[in-house]
């Protein structure tokens, strides 16, 4: 098949925890090279976004292609504005060679591509990664719901795409209830972990002070202040050293780093938590599996794709119980969810695993099988299977 993944608001080349960039990047990436790998001819098609990227054709070592396509002026534009080049980037897309099948990635893409879709006779397959209705419904302290426009347009894509693609059960169910999809046109298909690069440590961890970890870009969506909160209620004799793994997301991003650095000053904690930025992959799976947990404080996720990057580390996690992470982490075994976003309850269960080695030991060994279970050939090979029956269906 000829396939194209649609990835308008950000390039797959991007580093994840930058700026827009997160963990839709990590999969649209793995998607293109195996498909690519399975013998399909792949295209990732994103927006220019600076005077280089215009007519800029990237092959992959996979032989997946990433092109840019010039949608409004080739500068970074901040996800508010980009509804306004929707049109033009659909225009640019029509002009392509025709597609088999157009896979959009989150709903800017969607918006573009459906027409094109339905113009050239493609198939249209949608993957949202975040819902805007499951957002809106748990919005952090100081975040900005999502616009009624951006629900409006999540609804129509849920209903008019030949298939929508959710991560867990949480997230096919949400859209079912939220937008009126069709049950039968929304597959869940869980992402896949790259375990060559995500691997236990080769030696054990010397007996040191314990490492805890968040990653993700810096919003009031992911939690990291309760991180903090929870770092401060820990014991000197038991406290972890934090390290913050992501950069500032948009204007909201920004305020909210501000007030985690002003929140680690009043609590003391400079020499107990640690900002280091967007990592490079292979950076980032050396910190984490140095670290004895892998903390996911998040108001909510589509599937919480660290969760299955710690499990291939061999290190347990502690996130918050909320859709896309109850059926991301297997409660008991990979690590343990903790009910609501209060720090004391936080630090005790933090607490709770740090004290307890045998208990972290057995995760660990679980986490391995729970990763292994997970590839992205195998994703990338259900959804291939998908594209096929969306196309002899329409």
């Amino acid at each position: 098949m000829r396939i194209g993944l649609v990835a308008l608001h950000t390039s797959p080349l991007a580093a994840p925890g930058a700026g827009d960039a997160g963990g839709m990047n990590v999969v649209v990436r793995a998607l293109a090279d195996e498909l690519a790998h399975a013998g399909h001819r792949v295209e990732v098609l994103t927006r220019a976004a600076s005077p280089a990227d215009l007519d800029r054709l990237e092959v992959l070592e996979s032989g997946a292609r990433v092109r840019f396509l010039t949608a409004g002026e080739p500068n970074p534009l901040v996800k508010e504005e980009l509804p306004r080049v929707t049109d033009a980037f659909a225009r640019a897309l029509l002009a392509l060679p025709r597609f088999d099948v157009l896979h959009s990635h989150y709903w800017l893409s969607g918006r573009a591509t459906l027409p094109v879709a339905r113009e050239t006779r493609a198939v249209h397959v949608l993957s949202l990664h975040t819902v805007a209705a499951v957002k809106n419904a748990r919005l952090a302290p100081g975040d900005s719901p999502e616009p009624a426009a951006r629900l409006k347009v999540e609804r129509t894509l849920a209903r008019r795409s030949d298939a929508v693609v959710a991560s867990t059960r949480s997230e096919r169910d949400a859209i079912v209830a939220a937008y009126g999809a069709q049950a039968a046109r929304v597959h869940v298909i869980e992402p896949g972990v790259d375990t060559d690069v995500f691997r236990p440590s080769a030696a054990p961890t010397p007996d040191a002070r314990p490492r805890v970890l968040v990653v993700g870009r810096i919003q009031p969506l992911k939690g990291q202040e309760l991180a903090v909160r929870a770092l401060a209620r820990l014991a000197p004799d038991i406290r972890p050293h934090l390290f913050i793994a992501g950069e500032a997301s948009g204007a909201v991003g920004a305020d909210y780093r501000a007030r985690l650095d002003a929140l680690v000053a009043a609590q003391g904690l400079a020499r107990d938590a640690s900002f280091v930025g967007a990592l490079p992959r292979a950076e980032l799976a050396e910190l984490m599996r140095s670290c004895s947990l892998v903390l996911v404080p998040s108001r909510s996720e589509t599937f919480g794709l660290v969760t299955l990057e710690a499990a291939a580390s061999g290190v347990p996690v502690v996130a918050a119980r909320v859709p896309g992470l109850v059926d991301a982490v297997r409660e008991g075994v990979t690590g343990v969810l903790v009910d609501g976003h209060d720090e004391r309850t936080w630090a005790a269960a933090i607490e709770r695993m740090l004290r307890d080695p045998a208990l972290r030991h057995r995760m660990a060994r679980a986490s391995l099988d729970h990763a292994r279970a997970h590839s992205w050939r195998a994703t990338a090979a259900r959804m291939a299977t998908l594209y096929g029956k969306a196309a002899a269906s329409i």
